[in-house]
């Protein structure tokens, strides 16, 4: 089975009265064989370019899980139409990886809700379906019909809207990625370039986390227009955060702490 072990970052910006949202994601791949960095892309536009899907999770589903009867529908529509795939998509699986496997199928289980549990081996099945995960998740970033910069991330479980918070991560060194966020203080009001770079920290900073590629792809949103950076910029971006990485341990004021080390 292939995996997308992955990291998604997205972060909204503003200059000049105009807004973008700047997302990041890696190249890693896990399968049962291993982990590897792979030239798949995370992340599928939609609505000509104007809203972007990334994904977490089980990459075989993502063509099935943005998959939309009208493509041109509104960002709102379109979170509600992949959260229906979401649902639908988890009873197919329930249905091939629990049912199928035990020789059961979906009546059996439904009857089984309407009796008191007879016996450990109906327990323990409505506990798998009860627990049962896709382990896959949607992050939605896009502008809705008011030109307003968005950034959702849906489920099986249903959908949480970060528009308010102005950045969310998904994926393996999620948590790493937004603590850089929270400490870089980031806001809905910096400039382009400060949240390129926050972004570009965030992704950075997640692969300490196992499953997250040193690869990086970064992207600019906006106008119907997703903007990639060059090949020098993204160098750019990895001279400053090495520098940065190195800036406070090599400080002389840090040197000269403990010259002479410490005293009894």
């Amino acid at each position: 089975m292939i995996n997308i072990m992955t990291i998604c970052v997205a972060a909204l910006a503003e200059e000049n009265d105009k807004e973008y949202i700047v997302f990041a994601t890696d190249h890693m791949v896990t399968t049962n064989q291993g982990q590897f960095e792979h030239t798949i892309v995370k992340y599928k536009p939609i609505n000509d370019c104007w809203v972007v899907a990334m994904l977490s999770g089980r990459a075989l589903l993502f063509d099935e899980l943005v998959n939309l009867e009208d493509y041109n529908s509104s960002f709102d529509v379109i979170k509600e139409r992949i959260f229906q795939n979401f649902k639908k998509k988890k009873e197919e699986v329930i249905e091939k990886e629990v049912f199928e496997r035990l020789m059961i199928d979906k009546n059996f289980f439904m009857d089984a809700l309407e009796k008191k549990i007879p016996n450990e081996f109906v327990h323990n099945l409505l506990k798998s379906v009860y627990q049962f995960n896709l382990k896959t998740s949607i992050m939605l970033i896009g502008f809705d019909d008011g030109g307003i910069a968005r950034i959702s991330e849906i489920n099986e479980k249903g959908f949480n809207d970060f528009r308010e918070i102005n950045f969310h991560a998904i994926g393996s060194g999620s948590d790493q990625a937004r603590n850089t966020l929270l400490f870089q203080k980031h806001s809905d009001s910096e400039k382009l370039s400060t949240a390129v770079y926050n972004v570009y920290k965030a992704k950075r900073n997640a692969e300490v986390k196992q499953g997250v590629g040193k690869e990086t792809e970064l992207k600019i949103l906006s106008d119907g227009h997703i903007h990639s950076l060059s090949k020098e910029k993204m160098e750019i971006l990895n001279n400053v955060y090495q520098k940065e990485l190195e800036y406070g341990k090599n400080q002389q004021d840090i040197k000269d702490l403990c010259p002479g080390g410490v005293s009894k």
